[in-house]
Parts: C-alpha cells; structure tokens; sequence
C-alpha cells in the first residue's frame, strides 16, 4: 500500500478495527490528542502511523460500527 507521502501500513495491521485504531479515529487521528503518541512519539525520532491505518481501514472497512464509538 502506497500513500501520497510514501508512507505504508501493515497488511495486518490494516484488516480490523483495533480499540487503539478506533481511539484514534474518535480524535480525528490528531497526535496532540492522543496519549500514546504523548507517551511514545512525541520525543522520538520515530512517527506513529496510526493516521495511515485509520485512513486504510476506512477506505477498505468503512467507518468503524458505532457501538465501538
């Protein structure tokens, strides 16, 4: 999977809803939000890419079920 910043997700990752994918998708997959990103990214030379695992299950899954939101 190719995004228009070459930034790829995990086939895995991608194919379900997970409570985390979800969490994000609920802050609008705004980092300053999020307390994992707080916790693991913000001070790391490392990005999270939940955004791009969100937008992918909402482009193959759809929107998550609302009882999960």
């Amino acid at each position: 999977m190719n995004y228009r910043y070459n930034v790829s997700c995990s086939e895995t990752v991608s194919k379900n809803w997970t409570p985390t994918a979800i969490d994000c998708y609920k802050l609008g997959c705004t980092c300053s939000k999020c307390n994992l990103y707080k916790i693991y990214f913000a001070d790391s030379i490392f990005k999270c890419k939940m955004k791009e695992t969100v937008i992918e299950l909402v482009r193959k899954s759809g929107k998550p079920e609302e009882g999960n939101l």
